[in-house]
Parts: C-alpha cells; structure tokens; sequence
C-alpha cells in the first residue's frame, strides 16, 4: 500500500472511532443514568444531539437503551469498514460486513468500559469520589460491569472487583469478539 493509502486509513479510523465511542458513550451514559447537568455528558449530549435528535423521533427508546445512539454507531461502523476495505483491496464479501461492523462496534464499547475502570482505578488511589463530579461520573459509569464481580470483601482495603470487571472484559474480547471477526471475514 502507498503512504498515501495509509495516511487515509489511519485518518479514517481515528475519526470513525471517535464517532463511534462518542455514541456509544451517550449510550452507556443515559443506560447508567448519569446527570445531563455534568460536564462531561454536556459534551457527548452536544456533539451527539444533531443527528440523534431527528432519528430519535423514528427509532424510540427501548427501555434504558437509547436504539438511535446504537443504530448510529452501528451504521458509522458500517461506513468505517466499507471505507477500509475499498482503501485496503479488501477482497470481502458484502454479506460480512455487517457481522463485521457489530463486531467493530462492540469491540470498541469492550475498550471504553475497559479504560474507564483502568482509569477509575488509577483516580481512586488520588481522588476521593465524593468530592469530584468526574470521578463519581466514572464510578456510575463502570459500576454496572463492576458490581458483579464484589463477591469477594475488600483485602487489606484493596477491592479486586475491579481487575476481575477487567479480566472480564479481556476475555470476552478473546471468546466473543475474536471469534465473531473471524466469522464475519469468512462470510
């Protein structure tokens, strides 16, 4: 491939990518029901309200998932793998695409709640929740992943239930998306 093939593959990704875990972050957000008044949701709600504001009148709400963000992502992730392939030479199969772009899409939903915990981590050993609106956001943000996993009490004030979320999240990359990639490219 030429640089300038590279150049607008690497271009393509990272900005569908931030397309995409923006929308998927409303979607985690508003399942979590996190506060529209913090400011970390004004931005995904702000960069978010234009195009999910006229699909949200056709794709309603079912239950605590927002289908319009979903939808979205789900289409842009179409759009992203339509791109790359015909950069790439890809030689695929139309009907794999779709498998694909639900792969892409729930792939980077795996890395966002991953690095939200690594990074809830992190601020618990500097930041008390209590007192930080962007770290009692993470806190509510990952504690639906989390909170499975505290059957075991704290140790020496340490809680696990963090790294096995993580270790979680790691394996269903390797038993549920890897193995769905590999589908879909054979389709």
């Amino acid at each position: 491939m030429s640089y300038f093939v590279n150049a607008a593959i690497f271009l393509i990704q990272t900005l569908f990518e931030f397309a995409i875990g923006l929308f998927l972050v409303r979607a985690m957000l508003i399942y979590v029901g996190a506060s529209f008044n913090d400011p970390i949701c004004q931005f995904v709600y702000r960069l978010t309200n234009p195009l999910l504001t006229p699909l949200r009148r056709v794709v309603p709400r079912w239950g605590k998932l927002e289908t319009a963000s979903l939808l979205i992502a789900f289409v842009l992730a179409l759009i992203e793998f339509a791109l790359l392939a015909v950069l790439a030479g890809l030689r695929t199969s139309i009907a794999g695409w779709p498998l694909m772009a639900l792969v892409g899409v729930l792939g980077l939903a795996l890395w966002i709640m991953l690095w939200a915990i690594v990074i809830r981590c992190v601020l618990s050993f500097f930041i008390n929740e209590h007192y930080n609106s962007n770290a009692r956001l993470l806190v509510q943000f990952t504690e639906p992943v989390v909170r499975p996993f505290r059957f075991l009490p704290p140790l020496g004030g340490l809680d696990f239930s963090c790294w096995f979320a993580m270790l979680a999240l790691i394996l269903a990359r390797y038993l549920i998306i890897a193995p769905l990639s590999d589908l879909a490219a054979r389709l």
